[in-house]
């Protein structure tokens, strides 16, 4: 027993959890930081919540790391129902905040459902008599496009987005209908540019209302979402309202130069011009950057390397397709949370509500996250031999 500890020890990879604990431990201070001026008591002890969940997730990234993930991808099929159901439960039963209904029991269902696609995803395409032809890319859209249109109904764009690149990465990764495939994406990218290009015509001085309304329409998009894509393309459009959180994140940014201006000194938040809504969660590295400058967001984002290219090297090792795949897609999973809130947090995006790993304030986001570098800390583990039963 103790020769299979110290085994599956030496099989770990160091940089993976040391990375990880690295960003939760940003996150524990930086959370702190920002809720340190709200007036709530129990909201400015945020960051103790996220300090407990982030011990719990990191009791479940072991576990999840000593078991073959193997044996658990066998079930992701049950897993991906569970959360399927519990996404259909939300509108019917979920807790409203804000106007919109994303909470179930306490847990945010959309987060183990970019999971549960990811293993699902994996264990399909991992068999050995997997066909990777057009039915199983169209069985692909359709595992993905479920929970997508769930997510989208409570409404959550920003996180039914993320499953798309996540699909198409692993898709790529098991060479599925590669045709297929990028047909799919250059559609895709033809229809977003589309939808751009009305929007931004929409905008043209001297348009009649009536025309202005139709190419506004054709886009199929709500207001507040359209809103969104214009104050991104015309950044000194509404600047006290949509575009309003964007102007204040990238001032907090540019002012704190390459050193920043020290901990808990930040303005922006402290004089309440980003507000403390989201200074803890989607905009929490506006606050990390005025207080850290330059410096201190380089840090994070080497932190954020050394999750994504180990990953990667963790999916060369292994011997297996399934673990592969499913190093690959928590890795794009990582990558798109990543780039998307840091790019709309620069005004290089338009603004999603998609937190960043580790560090924004989320338990059920956090643990999500948490047990998928567990999987991957598992491939590392058990993946290198080769596995004779798939």
């Amino acid at each position: 027993m103790l020769k299979q500890v110290i085994a599956r020890l030496r099989r770990m990879n160091p940089l993976l959890l040391a990375c990880m604990m690295g960003l939760t431990l940003i996150g524990v201070a930086f959370v702190y930081s920002s809720c340190s001026v709200r007036d709530d008591p129990e909201l400015q002890k945020l960051y103790m919540r996220h300090a407990e969940v982030g011990v719990l997730g990191l009791v479940v990234y072991g576990a999840v790391a000593w078991f073959d993930y193997r044996s658990v991808l066998r079930w992701s099929w049950l897993f991906y129902l569970v959360s399927l159901v519990l996404l259909v439960l939300v509108p019917v039963i979920g807790e409203e905040t804000m106007g919109a209904k994303r909470w179930l029991f306490g847990i945010q269902p959309s987060e183990p459902a970019k999971l549960a696609l990811i293993m699902i995803l994996a264990w399909l395409f991992g068999r050995r008599e997997a066909n990777r032809g057009p039915w199983m890319f169209l069985l692909t859209l359709a595992l993905a496009g479920v929970p997508a249109v769930l997510i989208l109904m409570q409404p959550d764009l920003g996180t039914a987005m993320v499953m798309a690149p996540t699909a198409l990465a692993m898709l790529f990764a098991a060479n599925v209908s590669p045709r297929l495939l990028w047909s799919f994406v250059l559609v895709g990218v033809v229809g977003a540019g589309l939808i751009m290009g009305a929007i931004y015509a929409a905008e043209k001085p001297g348009l009649p209302p009536e025309k202005r309304e139709a190419l506004i329409h054709a886009t199929h998009l709500k207001d507040h979402q359209i809103r969104r894509l214009q104050v991104f393309m015309f950044p000194d459009k509404d600047l006290h309202g949509s575009g309003y959180n964007r102007r204040q994140s990238q001032i907090a940014v540019g002012s704190g130069g390459f050193l920043g201006k020290g901990y808990l000194k930040g303005e922006q938040y402290m004089l309440g011009y980003l507000p403390p809504s989201v200074s803890s969660n989607d905009f929490i590295f506006a606050v990390l950057a005025e207080e850290a400058g330059f410096r201190g967001s380089l840090i994070v984002l080497l932190l954020f390397s050394g999750l994504l290219w180990p990953g990667l090297w963790v999916a060369f090792r292994c011997q297996d397709d399934a673990g592969r795949l499913l190093c690959v897609g928590v890795v794009s999973l990582i990558f798109c949370h990543m780039f998307i809130n840091i790019a709309m947090t620069i005004g290089m995006m338009p603004i999603t509500g998609l937190p960043l790993p580790f560090i924004s304030y989320g338990r059920t986001f956090m643990l999500t996250m948490m047990l998928a570098l567990g999987f991957v800390q598992s491939v590392s583990i058990h993946g290198r031999e080769p596995e004779t039963r798939f």
